[in-house]
């Protein structure tokens, strides 16, 4: 009983270390913002896309690839114009709420801090 009780804490011990260990949290937070990085790249290129467009055979070009088959449908009164800049808008939108997630993680200090910068899941009811 003695043999496993200090197996336990030994145990504990060390995935305690391993998870307040400096350099557990800076790769983790460094993995993150290369993440972060890369989608806000792949954002702004496709909201330049947009603003380059033209017409909505080039907006179509610049969706994602899920999204590329499926025409764009103006609503009545609607201009492409007016559409584009919706468009843009969201776009700037989520740039935004990406760049503050971003910031956060920057200045996180610990491994709680990197865990509240997540965005929360909106639960549907």
């Amino acid at each position: 009983m003695k043999l496993l009780t200090t197996t336990f804490l030994l145990t504990s011990l060390t995935v305690a270390t391993f998870a307040n260990n400096p350099a557990n949290f800076n790769t983790k937070k460094e993995k993150v913002l290369t993440k972060i990085s890369t989608r806000i790249t792949k954002i702004e290129n496709r909201k330049s896309c947009f603003q380059n467009a033209t017409s909505l055979e080039t907006m179509q070009s610049c969706r994602v690839e899920k999204n590329k088959n499926k025409p764009f449908k103006l609503k009545e009164n609607m201009t492409f114009e007016q559409k584009k800049s919706k468009i843009l808008h969201r776009i700037t939108k989520r740039l935004s709420k990406i760049n503050k997630r971003k910031s956060c993680v920057e200045n996180a200090l610990d491994n709680k801090a990197l865990k509240a910068c997540k965005p929360q899941k909106k639960v549907k009811h």
